[in-house]
């Protein structure tokens, strides 16, 4: 339902929390093949909820606030009889520069996440894969915590000055664990990106976040469009141990490259160095991953 007044928008069913710049920016348009480390730990991604939006103050703020339930699948089913269990879910963004459409800009964001649970019945678990979906391994694991409730913590920040980006995020978790001794784990990611051929990151008003790219010239052999070419590096970082949790350290360092025949069309190069340590029962270590992509969206 749109157009409410005060209120804005107002959305039922599986949906993203408001939480993560990197989250809400959709895989189609992030510069690498995978998100963050930080990210697939701790950002709620989709569950079933109602969520309250708005993009106020002429685009340069948006708000978004909404209940979820904890219990929801990949198919969106969610059992609703437990009321125990649920998110409550706040973003704030802000563009405290914005000039020429979009590309030169200042984007600033703070995403807070309660999370209800019931001690004795909840376990969460923090772990993730090495920024690649080609293998089923995760690097780093906490395991099993019997959980009471969490706090989710999480500002943003995006730089756009033309062909050049930056854009980080930090995460903090805290427990309520009484078990594990109430341990938080936290995480982050840096990233820059560089257009080669002059473009720019795209960015919506309306979302608080980035969108499709579109090149100033398309690829054609015979025209003579070179599409557009695009360069990143990115390091991002999960620290999952403290108390007697060990879950492990890692920290990832990206290499990318992005050619972009036209706005629906691009081929994608990864290559990602991860390093791993203070994991118990595991030997410290490190992973290189190659991987590639042809990605098509409409």
């Amino acid at each position: 339902m749109k157009n409410i007044p005060i209120v804005g928008s107002l959305l039922v069913g599986q949906m993203k929390e408001p939480f993560s710049l990197e989250e809400l920016t959709s895989s189609n348009y992030n510069p690498f093949m995978e998100r963050s480390i930080a990210n697939g730990a701790f950002a709620p991604s989709r569950k079933s909820g109602i969520l309250a939006s708005n993009a106020v103050l002429d685009k340069r703020m948006t708000w978004g606030l909404g209940a979820f339930y904890a219990d929801t699948d990949d198919d969106g089913d969610s059992n609703f009889d437990d009321v125990t269990n649920f998110d409550l879910t706040l973003r704030l963004t802000g563009l405290p520069y914005y000039e020429d459409d979009g590309e030169k800009l200042l984007h600033l964001g703070l995403g807070y996440s309660h999370q209800f649970r019931d001690e004795g019945e909840t376990d969460a678990r923090y772990r993730n894969r090495p920024e690649s979906h080609l293998t089923d391994a995760r690097l780093v694991d906490t395991g099993g915590i019997d959980l009471d409730d969490a706090d989710l913590l999480n500002p943003e920040l995006a730089f756009v000055w033309g062909p050049f980006s930056l854009q980080g995020e930090y995460f903090w978790t805290g427990l309520d664990a009484s078990a594990a001794d109430d341990p938080s784990f936290q995480g982050a990611y840096l990233f820059g990106t560089w257009f080669v051929t002059e473009e720019h990151r795209a960015y919506s008003t309306s979302s608080g976040a980035f969108s499709r790219v579109k090149p100033k010239s398309n690829f054609s052999p015979s025209g003579g469009g070179l599409g557009a070419w695009e360069i990143g590096a990115r390091w991002s970082w999960l620290d999952l141990t403290e108390n007697d949790l060990r879950g492990g350290e890692e920290n990832n360092f990206t290499l990318g490259v992005n050619w972009y025949w036209n706005p629906n069309y691009r081929f994608l190069f990864n290559y990602v160095y991860a390093d791993v340590d203070d994991r118990e029962g595991a030997e410290d270590g490190s992973a290189n991953i190659f991987q590639t992509r042809f990605q098509v969206d409409f």
